[in-house]
């Protein structure tokens, strides 16, 4: 298996993994409180940490699809990879902050409406949505690359859809956005993860 597969592989995985830890960590955190009441200490700050660990995820992800995609379609995966290095950028950001000095001033990072969870919406919404859509371009042909592909366009597309909430002020509408990067995109690294083992003997 080359490098780009190897790395493509073993981070997509772990964005699967970490997807999934953190739909149940959501899960439980709503479970003891509800929808309406923000989830709280010690269930947010293992949010915050699993939303850390899939940033650097992502990017590797980007880069791998990159570095296999047909010299056609390398314009598609760097475009990919450089909105997912924004994302990573911004959320990194916005998580740091609200585990370190959002504690210790009693400072609400993730609550609606404040600058800081704009910049999150930002991320996840639009830049993420970006790059998983310009990442499903690189994907041509059919099995686990229209697989790749259709999963990839399905999570990018509820992502930038859940834009729309911040936009006009209706955060029920952002819940289409957590579908497709709380969701979706689980979904896409999975599909992903079987397709740079497919592709181990390029």
């Amino acid at each position: 298996m080359s490098l780009a597969n190897r790395i493509g592989y073993l981070s997509s995985i772990g964005l699967f993994v970490v997807g999934v830890a953190y739909v149940v960590v959501v899960a439980f955190g709503i479970s003891q409180a509800s929808f309406d009441d923000p989830i709280v200490d010690p269930t947010l700050a293992v949010m915050e940490v699993l939303t850390l660990l899939s940033a650097p995820l992502v990017v590797a992800v980007m880069a791998s699809i990159y570095e296999t995609a047909s010299r056609d379609r390398k314009i598609f995966g760097v475009m990919a990879l450089v909105f997912a290095g924004v994302m990573a950028s911004l959320t990194s950001a916005v998580h740091f902050v609200a585990l370190t000095s959002g504690r210790q001033t009693d400072f609400a990072v993730l609550e609606w409406p404040s600058t800081l969870y704009a910049v999150e919406l930002l991320a996840w919404d639009i830049f993420l949505g970006l790059s998983l859509l310009c990442a499903a371009l690189v994907f041509v042909g059919s099995g686990t690359r229209a697989f790749a592909r259709w999963s990839l366009v399905v999570a990018g597309a509820l992502s930038l859809l859940g834009a729309i909430g911040p936009i006009v002020g209706d955060m029920a509408l952002q819940r289409i956005g957590i579908f497709g990067y709380g969701v979706g995109l689980p979904i896409a690294a999975l599909a992903l993860s079987r397709f740079f083992h497919r592709n181990k003997d390029s």
